[in-house]
């Protein structure tokens, strides 16, 4: 897995359950909460929560991607 992306698992305010944030280079990507149960987990996306320099573009393979976001879903049904 790409070493960039990273899941922090919190509470947030506006959900009744754990959310897990991906984020890539700390640049947050999306949150992904399971408020309508574990097995309809849904993901919001962020485009200017924290913007990265242009060196540091967000450009990753799309298999790590859908790895990241499959770790993450993982990780929400079992909390």
């Amino acid at each position: 897995m790409d070493n960039n992306f990273e899941i922090t698992l919190f509470s947030d305010s506006q959900y009744e359950e754990i959310t897990a944030e991906i984020s890539y280079k700390d640049q947050i990507l999306c949150q992904l909460n399971k408020d309508n149960g574990p097995n309809n987990i849904e993901i919001e996306f962020f485009s200017d929560a924290r913007l990265l320099a242009e060196q540091n573009a967000i450009k990753f393979s799309l298999n790590s991607f859908l790895q990241i976001l499959e770790e993450a879903s993982k990780e929400l049904k079992i909390s």
